[in-house]
């Protein structure tokens, strides 16, 4: 997947190292990252596939944890589940509207995103599409709650590669950027939305910050708030959740 979305990157604009987003200068998280994913294809007796991934020692106490998720051949979008095993026993099953193709799973990443001093667990999905709509990922959040628990908050985005979650007030409680593309006028322009989890779910903290933020598309570097819209006008794109939401 990473160089699937690196050509992405090289094809459709040419964002390099070398530019900033204006929410890029603020402290970045840091994750753990996993890449060990073991694919279990049972398509032709049992029409699913299994993506597997452990991480020892995850929880505070030692235990190991699994994530595993599957996808079935007769409803690929639709109700793929992603199960939580503790020490091999499974303690949770959540279905997800996604279709978990193995070629299009990223790193798996944990890190204490909320601040509460549990690590969460995130978790990039590609669609797998042609021309721009490669970009087009779903992006998964198991937040753990004091239970040893997950609270799942998805949501679809789009994105060359991750996208680090960025601290803009210091609070530990890491905002979530999230991108889309949008028309205005006859120009496109990338949407930039920030949202904390808080209660269970995702709140839309743009206006405690100024967001959200227009960046013109073009086929060249652009990392600059665009002069073309106004920053109440561009208010008027804030998005009150990401596309396609979901908690579970």
């Amino acid at each position: 997947m990473k160089t699937l979305l690196t050509i992405l990157g090289l094809t459709f604009f040419t964002w390099t190292a070398k530019g900033q987003f204006p929410f890029e200068k603020y402290p970045v998280i840091k994750y753990k990252s996993y890449n060990e994913w073991k694919t279990y294809d049972k398509t032709e007796k049992e029409k699913r596939v299994h993506s597997t991934l452990t991480i020892p020692k995850f929880y505070n106490n030692g235990d190991t944890l699994t994530i595993q998720l599957t996808s079935f051949t007769d409803h690929w979008w639709k109700n793929s589940i992603i199960r939580v095993f503790r020490n091999k026993k499974e303690t949770q099953k959540i279905f997800e509207n996604m279709g978990f193709n193995p070629g299009g799973l990223d790193t798996l990443r944990v890190a204490d995103i909320n601040g509460d001093g549990l690590e969460d667990i995130k978790i990039i999905s590609a669609y797998m599409g042609n021309g721009i709509a490669a970009l087009n990922v779903k992006v998964i959040y198991l937040f753990q709650q004091i239970d040893k628990s997950f609270k799942k908050v998805s949501f679809a985005d789009k994105m060359i590669n991750n996208r680090q979650e960025r601290d803009l007030d210091g609070d530990g409680n890491f905002e979530i950027v999230t991108m889309n593309l949008v028309e205005h006028e006859h120009h496109n322009y990338w949407l930039f939305n920030l949202f904390n989890y808080k209660n269970y779910g995702l709140l839309n903290v743009n206006m405690k910050f100024n967001y959200p933020i227009m960046i013109q598309f073009l086929y060249r570097d652009n990392y600059e708030i665009t002069n073309k819209i106004s920053r109440e006008k561009m208010k008027t794109f804030a998005l009150k959740l990401p596309d396609e939401y979901d908690t579970k």
